[in-house]
This record gives structure tokens, C-alpha cells and sequence, in this order.
């Protein structure tokens, strides 16, 4: 296994991945939508569902009318009517 020994390069630093913790530069570090710095292996991009927005329903009747009153047609109920 070869051992990669970090050179100087200017503007460029050490960082350590938010997800892995491996040491990685900052030019190779991305940056993800819930603001985490990580390393090209780590990155995932945000998954399309979440910009899914609902559609409002109209649930409301077209021509709405009253309840109609209820109409008995006898008040005494005897034992041979059920």
C-alpha cells in the first residue's frame, strides 16, 4: 500500500470528512444540502421527492342543499310494526 504524503498547495487545507472522518483536502471535500462538508464517496445528493409539493383539492360540493326535514307518518309505533 502506498502512503500518500500530504504536499503543500496554496489556498488548499486539511479537512476532516463530516460522515467518514478520513482527513481529505478541501478541494476534494462537497458540500451537502443539509450542510455537511464531506468527501466524493460520501456525497449524495438530495432526493427528488423532497421538492415534491402537494396539489390543493377543491372538496366541496358543487351544489350544496339542505337536509330535508324527517317525515314520520305516525307517531304510535305498536308491536306489529317492526
Amino acid at each position: 500500500m502506498k502512503i500518500r504524503r500530504p504536499q503543500y498547495i496554496p489556498g488548499d487545507y486539511l479537512m476532516v470528512c463530516d460522515r467518514c472522518g478520513f482527513t481529505i483536502r478541501s478541494s476534494e471535500a462537497k458540500k451537502t444540502w443539509d450542510g455537511l462538508m464531506v468527501c466524493v464517496d460520501d456525497y449524495e445528493a438530495r432526493h427528488p421527492q423532497d421538492f415534491v409539493r402537494g396539489k390543493e383539492d377543491k372538496q366541496s360540493v358543487p351544489e350544496p342543499r339542505p337536509r330535508p326535514e324527517d317525515v314520520f307518518l305516525t307517531t304510535l309505533v305498536s308491536r306489529d310494526d317492526l
